[in-house]
């Protein structure tokens, strides 16, 4: 015996147009929640703490610290040695700076080469030539809060083996870009003194 046919239910005009208003609601719905999403991703964006404007690749705090040490250094070096191969070597924008102020040399730490460099600098004259030595660099406030370490001492001369001050020297990133925070006077030089012509040695 076969099972008695169910009557078809007709669709009248008011439900298709009640399915048709339910499915633009929904759709529209889904449109304003996924609207808001780009917008909070972007406020979310603007909490990230933004990292320095101040570097550039002419003026970086590593460089503007090796400036204010051998600008304040005593005596005044007239030459400069960059500590070659080792973790006390001058980072690459520091050691532009060493070149662009006195002639400068690679200073290895094998005694014989030492020497060799020794020599050189006293067949050119009795300038005071000094090794700097980078201790590294700390940095706070997002980066724009910048210390670097540096020492040295000189080589050859009558200033041979004599200790240049450490200093850390603090540098911030500010309006007008980068500021030392903690400069030192600069020595006055004799108005008399000889200096070599400037210039980069290997």
């Amino acid at each position: 015996m076969s099972a008695p046919l169910r009557p078809r239910l007709r669709q009248t005009p008011q439900a298709r147009q009640w399915f048709i208003l339910a499915g633009v609601t929904l759709a529209t719905l889904s449109a304003a929640c996924g609207g808001e999403r780009p917008s909070r991703k972007k406020d979310m964006a603007a909490d990230v703490p933004t990292g320095p404007t101040c570097t550039t690749a002419d003026s970086t705090p590593v460089g503007l610290a090796v400036l204010e040490y051998i600008t304040t250094a005593f005596p005044t070096p007239q030459r400069y040695l960059q500590a070659a191969g080792t973790d006390s070597a001058v980072p690459e924008d520091g050691f532009k700076i060493l070149q662009l102020k006195g002639p400068t040399y690679y200073y290895s730490s094998d005694p014989k080469a030492q020497q060799q460099v020794k020599d050189k600098l006293a067949s050119v004259g009795p300038y005071a030539t000094l090794l700097v030595v980078y201790k590294g660099k700390t940095e706070k406030d997002n980066g724009n809060d910048v210390t670097v370490s540096l020492a040295g001492h000189y080589v050859g001369g009558d200033h041979d083996g004599k200790v240049a001050e450490a200093r850390d020297i603090n540098l911030r990133c500010d309006t007008t870009g980068w500021r030392v925070t903690n400069p030192k006077e600069r020595p006055k030089a004799p108005g008399d003194s000889a200096k070599p012509a400037a210039g980069a040695k290997a």
